[in-house]
This record gives C-alpha cells, sequence and structure tokens, in this order.
C-alpha cells in the first residue's frame, strides 16, 4: 500500500511539474509579448493611416483615387527612414495622375497641382510658387514619352534650384 502511494504521489509530482513548466513557459511567452509589443506596434503610430514609419512591414495600401487624399497620406509618413516610403508615392501618385498632372500644370492651376505639391512637401504657403514653377516650366518638365522617374527626377533638381520654396526634395 505505502508503495503504492509513494508511486502515486510521484505521479502526481510529476503531473503537477509539467503543468508549472507549461504555465512558467505560458508566462514567459506573454511576457515577451507584452514587452515587445510596443516595439513590433511602434511603426502603427501615427499617421492617417496609423503608420508613422516608412518601414515596408508597415506598408498600407490605398486604393484611393482622391488626389488630395493621397496627398494626406504622404505627409502623415514624411520624414521617416529606413525606406524611402515618401518616393514611392511620389512615383504612384504621378504615375496615377499623370495625365491630370500634365493637363493641370499647362492651365497653371488644378487640384492634381496641389496635391504634388503636398506629396513634394511643400508647406501650404508655397504650393502657389509649386504651380507657378510647373506652369512656367512646362515644356522641359512635360516631354512627350517622358517616365515617371525622369519628371521627378528632373521636378527634383527644379526644386533644389529654386530656394523659393520650402519644397523638400
Amino acid at each position: 500500500m505505502d508503495a503504492e502511494k509513494s508511486r502515486t504521489k510521484t505521479q502526481m509530482l510529476i503531473v503537477l511539474n509539467k503543468i508549472k513548466s507549461r504555465w512558467k513557459s505560458l508566462i514567459i511567452s506573454l511576457s515577451g509579448v507584452f514587452l515587445w509589443s510596443g516595439v513590433l506596434l511602434a511603426c502603427h503610430r501615427g499617421g492617417p493611416m496609423g503608420f508613422a514609419d516608412n518601414d515596408p512591414g508597415a506598408f498600407s495600401l490605398d486604393v484611393s483615387s482622391s488626389p488630395t487624399y493621397i496627398a494626406a497620406s504622404t505627409i502623415g509618413t514624411a520624414g521617416c527612414k529606413n525606406w524611402d516610403y515618401a518616393r514611392q508615392q511620389q512615383l504612384n501618385y504621378i504615375e496615377d495622375q499623370w495625365p491630370f498632372i500634365n493637363q493641370d500644370a499647362s492651365r497653371g492651376s488644378g487640384e492634381h497641382l496641389i496635391a504634388l505639391a503636398q506629396i513634394m512637401g511643400c508647406n501650404k504657403i508655397d504650393q502657389v510658387d509649386f504651380i507657378i514653377l510647373m506652369h512656367h516650366h512646362y515644356s522641359s518638365l512635360f516631354r512627350k514619352n517622358e517616365t515617371s522617374i525622369n519628371f521627378l527626377l528632373k521636378l527634383d533638381k527644379l526644386l533644389s534650384q529654386n530656394q523659393s520654396t520650402s519644397c523638400k526634395v
């Protein structure tokens, strides 16, 4: 009888140790999740879509066709490091809205130019100067069969040469 009690007691201790071990593992895992959640979710703080980092892991795709919304989404992520998300947004916007940007630049006004100015980092005051600059240099910026990257490079050069605007190149 004593041998049976001893065996039962040993089996219960083994079971209790396994349960205790599982609880320790669970507590350690949860502690890790809680401790790292701030770091892991840091890229989801701020910005219009909740993204404050340009890390590709924090990428959010907005399929909106509104030029103002696209600009607002980009402004919320401007100045971030690790990945040139803002530059990619500039290229995407130019590719998607090319005919409208072209038309607005030829007229010297329009919401697509305002959105492009915002995407290019111009403050509200310098948006007018940006639009005038686009209209004034229309023939050199908008050539036949121009690619978006070439256009963007020309625009960067033009903005860097024009010190009167605060647009970030």
